[in-house]
């Protein structure tokens, strides 16, 4: 976690890319129930979240819509949409990571580790289709899902 944290706190969108692909690689025993749970010829409802809902869900619920052919756009958009969800947990947030040593104080840096920027989603998503090939890819080669499971993911989240 710390060092997830250090690449959040970095300039720019690298650092989250680099976190989202490592959350990307080491996800698969965490996200393929959830994958085959969606696909299920019945699914029931479910809820998925992690601590803030930006970084592992937000992965998570990024791949759904790319698989489903959201545009790159509103998957950002709707990532993005995660600062507003937070805004009152920000201050805590900051206050408890100023208290840490290893973060230098740098509430700025703080702030952009805690951030849902649309530019990170973007990066991310360019990163998922170069590093993965697709979302599909990603379901298909990391998790090992059959190709009746994405279509059945497919079919579940209303495209056919």
């Amino acid at each position: 976690m710390a060092l997830r944290i250090g690449l959040y706190m970095q300039e720019g969108s690298a650092g989250f890319v680099q976190a989202y692909r490592d959350i990307l690689i080491a996800a698969p025993a965490a996200y393929t129930p959830i994958f085959r749970h969606l696909a299920a010829s019945t699914p029931t409802p479910c809820l998925v979240h992690c601590t803030a809902g930006k970084d592992r869900t937000g992965v998570l619920v990024a791949l759904l819509q790319m698989l489903v052919g959201v545009p790159q756009e509103a998957i950002a958009d709707e990532y993005a949409l995660t600062d507003l969800g937070v805004q009152d947990l920000k201050p805590i947030w900051v206050e408890r990571m100023l208290k840490n040593s290893a973060l230098e104080g740098n509430v700025e840096r703080i702030m952009n580790s805690i951030s849902s920027k649309r530019e990170n989603m973007l990066a991310t998503v360019e990163m998922i289709e170069r590093d993965f090939g697709s979302a599909e890819g990603y379901m298909r080669k990391e998790c090992g899902l059959e190709i009746q499971e994405v279509q059945g993911l497919r079919r579940n989240l209303g495209v056919r």
